[in-house]
């Protein structure tokens, strides 16, 4: 364990709960926090109905006629 000297200084009956408290809380806290400053997730709670963008069909690929293939790669220079 990288810390584990801190339970030299903090006894484990008090640190554990300590720090088990602190994640509650901050969870709690940042749950509120989506809560109240959010739209979607209060109505995601409520069940409304998403609105959903419309899905277009695939678009058509522009094909180039065959012919000779070009390669776009530089010389090397000559010795």
């Amino acid at each position: 364990m990288i810390y584990g000297k801190i339970w030299c200084v903090v006894k484990p009956t008090v640190g554990i709960p300590l720090f088990l408290g602190a994640v509650a809380v901050s969870s709690f806290a940042v749950h509120y926090m989506l809560l109240t400053h959010t739209t979607w997730l209060p109505a995601y709670y409520n069940g409304k109905a998403a609105t959903t963008a419309a899905v277009q069909g695939p678009a058509t690929l522009a094909t180039a006629p065959p012919g000779e293939v070009v390669a776009s790669v530089t010389p090397a220079p000559k010795q």
